[in-house]
């Protein structure tokens, strides 16, 4: 092998080395699958809400939350109305919801917050996973092929 190519052959191998190794220094993101300890027990304000890869404006977010206990209770709140209802949530982050105990008040309000509260609670209705990340202050309740998207952050215990 001539001393060109042999010179080349090793630039080449220590940029592919110097490469491999950028970008693994910051923080990796991690999700999870949520299990009774990480979803329940804590109060949970909508983030982030899509529904068939559209995002639905939420214009006062701490009017929607989600809360859970351990014993499957839930309350929460879905813009003018409140809701309650009963969930499983297994160890590996399915969420089997018991759809005949779901119930919500039932006032008026403003037709836009009614669209976002209606849009709110049929797409919690139609979630399967829970997920947490950030280190569990952030919760993701989905639909398995992704189509429902709903991100809450955690704001107490």
């Amino acid at each position: 092998m001539s001393r060109a190519v042999q010179l080349w052959l090793a630039g080449v191998i220590v940029v592919a080395v110097g490469c491999a190794g950028m970008g693994t220094t910051g923080p990796k993101i991690t999700q999870s699958a949520g299990d009774p300890n990480s979803v329940c027990g804590n109060k949970w304000e909508l983030k982030r809400l899509r529904v068939n890869g559209e995002a639905i404006a939420i214009e006062d977010n701490e009017r929607f939350t989600f809360l859970c206990n351990r014993d499957g209770n839930v309350v929460g709140k879905s813009g003018i109305n409140t809701y309650r209802g009963a969930l499983q949530v297994t160890d590996t982050g399915l969420l089997l919801w018991d759809s005949a105990s779901f119930a919500s008040t039932k006032k008026a309000g403003p037709e836009p917050l009614m669209r976002q509260e209606n849009a709110y609670l049929r797409a919690l209705a139609g979630t399967r996973q829970a997920f947490t990340k950030s280190g569990g202050e952030r919760l993701i309740l989905r639909d398995p092929p992704g189509d429902i998207y709903i991100e809450y952050i955690k704001v107490g215990p």
